[in-house]
């Protein structure tokens, strides 16, 4: 139980170490976990087989690529509705000036 526990713990400190980056270097992830690359690179494995890290590892380099494009997707998913919304807000001001 302990383990499994640990585990837990262990995959979401990483999930929160990666978030903001594109680019990390597995021995970063290993100084900042305080754990050995290959347990690292194990771990990533895992969640990357799982899905839910969206990425590669570059074992020559020893570095995560992170796909950013799910990022992009959101964010242009959410401009696009605010270009929506504002020239709907565009086209009720301009009704309302020239009635």
């Amino acid at each position: 139980y302990q383990r499994r526990v640990h585990g837990t713990i262990r995959t979401q400190v990483l999930l929160d170490l990666i978030k903001p980056y594109t680019r990390i270097t597995l021995t970063y992830i290993s100084t900042e976990l305080n754990i050995p690359v290959t347990d690292v690179e194990a771990l990533l494995v895992s969640l990357i087989l799982d899905k839910r890290v969206a990425g590669h590892i570059d074992q020559i380099n020893q570095v995560l690529q992170l796909d950013s494009s799910k990022k992009a997707d959101a964010r242009c998913r959410a401009l696009a509705k605010w270009t929506t919304q504002t020239a709907n807000i565009h086209t009720a001001l301009c009704a309302k000036v020239y009635r």
